[in-house]
C-alpha cells in the first residue's frame, strides 16, 4: 500500500513539475475600436468619393479577434457597401441596414 501511495505522490510530483515548465497560451488581445489605422479605414478614406471596386475588397484585411474577425470592421464595410448599392440603383431591393 505504502509503495502504491509512493507512485502516486511521485506521479503528482512529475505532473506538478512539468505544468510549472510549460506557459500557456496567450490569448490574443483585443484593440479597441478607436485605434483607427486599420485596412477598412484606409480603404473607405481612398476611395471618397468614387464607388468600391472588386480589386478594393480583394486587398482588404480584418484584423482578427478572439472569436473571428473584429464586427466593428465588418459591420464598417458592409454599411460602406449597402450605401454604395443604394446610391446606384434605386434602392427599393435593399432594405435598411439594421442600428448595431
Amino acid at each position: 500500500m505504502w509503495l502504491y501511495l509512493l507512485a502516486l505522490a511521485l506521479i503528482g510530483l512529475i505532473v506538478v513539475v512539468l505544468l510549472g515548465r510549460w506557459e500557456p497560451a496567450r490569448v490574443p488581445e483585443e484593440e479597441s475600436p478607436a485605434a483607427g489605422g486599420d485596412d477598412v479605414d484606409q480603404l473607405l478614406s481612398s476611395a471618397a468619393g468614387r464607388p468600391l471596386t472588386a480589386d478594393d475588397l480583394d486587398q482588404v484585411q480584418f484584423d482578427s479577434a478572439v472569436r473571428g474577425y473584429r464586427m466593428d470592421q465588418v459591420d464598417k464595410l458592409i454599411d460602406a457597401l449597402a450605401a454604395q448599392l443604394r446610391q446606384a440603383g434605386d434602392g427599393d431591393d435593399i432594405p435598411p441596414a439594421a442600428d448595431r
